[in-house]
């Protein structure tokens, strides 16, 4: 699955409650998009899939989610990479419990 069809957005961080969507990835501090899991087992509609948002280390733990951050290596959301000391991404909680990678651009290991 390509990070493309989830529908993402890039972040700058204002406060630790407020953020706004921006254009390029260098104004960016974080991505927001749908969760690929429940996409998939949606059968592909968009509609009623909640959202996943990642930080870079630059924002605070302050801000929700925690404790996960993410450097974002690429030039758009078609190479993007999101790496870390364990790159993946995983939704902790009473969620879907998600766990996947985001490589160049690709949907990794659901």
């Amino acid at each position: 699955m390509k990070l493309v069809e989830l529908k993402p957005q890039f972040l700058k961080w204002k406060n630790d409650t407020h953020f706004k969507h921006v254009d390029e990835i260098n104004e960016a501090d974080g991505i927001v998009f749908k969760c690929p899991l429940c996409l998939k087992n949606n059968n592909m509609s968009i509609v009623g899939v909640h959202s996943v948002i990642c930080w870079e280390p630059n924002i605070p733990q302050t801000t929700s989610p925690t404790p996960g951050r993410w450097n974002m290596l690429g030039t758009s959301f078609n190479d993007l990479t999101l790496q870390a000391g364990s790159s993946s991404v995983l939704l902790t909680g009473d969620g879907c419990k998600a766990h996947f990678l985001i490589t160049n651009g690709e949907i990794v290991g659901l």
